[in-house]
């Protein structure tokens, strides 16, 4: 609550020093412009002041103020972070991401050693297997052991908590493009996920092609995605365990243009929880 309290006041502080230093400059810059006009300056002095009567005092005076314009100015540009901050405005709990309905998963490679089987079976290129059988926790036991040949386990635990939420209906599987591409293995991951979560059906998979390295087309894909889901945009979730940092740094510039909206990230080790984060452009901290 301190800490809160404290924000609050840095944040009611920098309020009034950006409103002292904007005032006198937007009523410095009207008096300049009606000094070089020639219109009377300070009508409210007892003979005021106008170009041409008095052309030394005047143009002196329009200098002043042109040199305490440009100092405001400076001023404003040096503690401009105030105007736009940017900060994590909240992470939350280790596993307390809140189901959403629509999620946005990146797919990472996932290599030519294995192949989905769908009689519940994981079959490896030299004939072993790795069942699929029992509860979600015991395939993800398995799949934990196989971590650096297998790396889908980790789309199965970003998935988890909004499929046994009963709100997801939309799964966005982000690939990147070309034959060697993930996006090419959408219907194996599609089939995957179905067969470890069976509520959710196939139709409600749909595949997104781009360049992991690409931030423009990933900025485009996101913004897509949440203009698609119009007024529920704010049910959208983008999680940035697959790709690689870009996809991360995407997903945190959208996250800060749509204040709403959060990404989620799976951890890669201990236990592997699931974290959220936004980033917004709401607040303002110094650092301090």
């Amino acid at each position: 609550m301190a800490q809160i309290q404290s924000k609050h006041t840095k944040d009611a502080r920098s309020a009034i020093i950006n409103i002292t230093l904007a005032t006198p400059l937007l009523l410095l810059q009207s008096w300049i412009s009606d000094g070089i006009e020639g219109n009377e300056l300070f009508p409210w002095l007892v003979r005021g002041l106008k170009l041409g009567e008095q052309t030394i005092s005047t143009a002196v005076l329009l200098l002043g103020m042109t040199v305490l314009a440009i100092g405001l100015t400076w001023a404003l540009y040096q503690r401009r972070r105030t105007f736009l901050p940017i900060q994590i405005q909240r992470i939350g709990e280790p596993d307390g991401v809140d189901p959403h309905a629509i999620l946005v998963m990146t797919v990472s490679n996932l290599g030519v050693t294995w192949r989905v089987d769908l009689a519940n079976k994981l079959i490896f290129n030299n004939g072993k297997s790795l069942s699929l059988d029992g509860t979600l926790d015991d395939v993800l036991t398995r799949l934990a052991g196989e971590r650096e040949r297998f790396s889908w386990e980790q789309l199965l635990r970003a998935m988890r908590k909004h499929a046994e939420g009963g709100q997801l209906r939309q799964v966005y599987l982000v690939g990147s493009p070309g034959d060697q591409g993930t996006a090419a293995k959408f219907i194996e991951c599609r089939d995957l996920l179905c067969l470890c979560f069976p509520s959710i059906k196939a139709t409600e998979f749909q595949r997104e092609e781009v360049g992991f390295e690409d931030i423009d087309g990933l900025l485009g894909l996101y913004r897509s995605i949440i203009q698609r889901a119009g007024k529920g945009k704010s049910q959208v979730m983008i999680d940035v365990t697959g790709g690689t940092k870009v996809v991360s740094i995407a997903a945190a510039i959208v996250t800060m243009e749509y204040p709403d909206i959060e990404f989620q990230y799976v951890e890669t080790q201990g236990k592997k929880r699931v974290r959220s984060f936004n980033v917004t452009g709401s607040g303002y901290d110094d650092g301090q």
